[in-house]
């Protein structure tokens, strides 16, 4: 835990600005020491205060007084009774009040010897609070000068050095608790990040350089967010159109076994002359029926092969009623062959990005299962228009009905509803599926749906 710490942003951070608001504490009193003008005194001044403070103190708390005076200022004192200096009466010097006045005859004749030229001599007198004693004290000045500075700095030393410790201690807490919370918390957001959990997003109201991080993680996020949705959105895609090949493919396979079958059966039977392939003219008619029903199937598994396969399809702008009317002109046969009467109603202009070959095929499909799963001699209703920013085309038979089961399935490849297995349709069961690919491809969509009179096919495709 310990070391964890030491090695975090926030001890790094407080270190750093402890020590450096520490040096730059000390370096701002070097420099006011150094640049201060030296204010001289001379230890007689401050004799004064002394003598002040030794009349409003016991004896025994003023030998300590001139004690202290002595070590700081450098003097020599003497002290004598008032009444025996006064009488001219040069007795010994008092000895017992302090410990480093003079107290000897050879002391006072040193200190006289060391006045010199520059010194000077003098005397004051005190009372002791608890004696009616009058005492002199006889100083000797040697003349030499100090600088007040230092004298009155002395005792604040310790003072100053705690209180540039104090706030260098909490300025620094305060700016490491400042700097390093947010980046703490824009590190715990990262992390979840890290671990593909996006819905946690950082406190982006800062105005600074953190709040600028913040939000470039925010917007990161939600980009990684989108990106791997996408991404999954993709592979599910691609799984499932995989899935549909797989499907597809065999489908196929199973579908092309039946013609493949008859035509086996009718070849074999002709060459060995069994019964009844013998009337080789009934049977060759059949297989080749059977040859054109699986050329037809066969294209239609290329065309849809190379609608799954290709990247891209070549479109241009073109116009949905002049494919459709073209179309409907191609069906005529059909709803001769039928007595399908077409009611159509189709606007002009209705262009959109498409493929003109393609749209035919997959409008082909719808009209063919409306004509076929139409009852003889009835209509098929064709309408095209614009609706908002779309072209919608409606192909509507009558008399007929989808099973609501077979709806959800009419563009899965090879189904065939319940009324087409009964034999009224026999298709490859691809019509429908090429279709709605076409379609979607085209960024449009297909519908089919029962109504009252009968099955609608839509298809929506956008306009332009």
């Amino acid at each position: 835990m310990i070391k964890k710490l030491i090695k975090g942003l926030s001890f790094k951070v407080f270190l750093i600005s402890f020590v450096v608001q520490i040096l730059s504490g000390f370096l701002i009193c070097f420099f006011l020491y150094s640049r201060t003008p030296e204010m001289m005194y001379s230890p007689v001044d401050a004799l004064d205060d002394l003598i002040e403070m030794l009349n409003k103190s016991p004896r025994a708390k003023g030998g300590k007084l001139i004690d202290d005076f002595i070590n700081e200022t450098g003097m020599d004192l003497a002290i004598y009774v008032a009444d025996d200096y006064v009488a001219g009466k040069y007795n010994k010097p008092v000895n017992t009040i302090g410990t480093r006045s003079l107290r000897t005859s050879d002391e006072i004749n040193n200190a006289d010897d060391k006045l010199g030229d520059k010194g000077t001599m003098g005397t004051s007198a005190f009372t002791p609070t608890d004696e009616d004693v009058e005492y002199i004290i006889l100083y000797y000045d040697y003349g030499e000068k100090h600088n007040l500075i230092p004298r009155a700095l002395a005792g604040s030393y310790k003072y100053i050095a705690i209180i540039i410790v104090l706030i260098s201690f909490i300025s620094s807490f305060i700016y490491a608790y400042l700097f390093a919370r947010p980046v703490r918390k824009l590190s715990k957001v990262s992390e979840k990040m890290a671990d593909m959990d996006f819905t946690v997003k950082c406190d982006d109201r800062r105005t600074d350089e953190i709040g600028d991080l913040a939000r470039n993680l925010n917007f990161m996020s939600a980009t990684l967010d989108q990106k791997i949705k996408e991404l999954e959105n993709e592979i599910e895609r691609v799984k499932e159109l995989e899935s549909q090949k797989e499907m597809f493919f065999a489908a196929a396979s199973h579908e092309m076994k039946t013609p493949v079958t008859v035509l086996e059966g009718n070849i074999r039977g002709m060459a060995e002359g069994v019964e009844p392939y013998a009337d080789h003219d009934v049977y060759l008619a059949r297989s080749l029926r059977t040859v054109k029903q699986m050329e037809a199937l066969i294209n239609e598994i290329l065309t849809v092969s190379k609608m799954q396969s290709s990247g891209e399809m070549a479109v241009s702008r073109i116009d949905m009623a002049e494919v459709l009317n073209r179309k409907l002109a191609e069906s005529e046969d059909l709803f001769t062959i039928r007595d399908i009467t077409v009611n159509k109603e189709i606007e002009k202009d209705l262009y959109f990005e498409g493929n003109a070959d393609l749209t035919a095929l997959a409008l082909g499909a719808f009209i063919s299962n409306a004509v076929f799963y139409s009852e003889e001699g009835t209509e098929i209703k064709v309408r095209a228009y614009r609706e908002n920013e779309n072209i919608l085309t409606e192909i509507r038979n009558c008399g007929a009905s989808v099973d609501e089961k077979d709806l959800p399935h009419l563009f899965e490849p090879f189904y065939r509803a319940e009324s087409s297995r009964n034999g009224r349709h026999e298709g490859s069961g691809l019509g429908l599926y090429l279709a709605d690919l076409i379609i979607t491809r085209q960024k449009g969509t297909a519908e089919i749906s029962n109504t009252s009179d009968g099955v609608m096919a839509r298809i929506i495709l956008p306009s332009v």
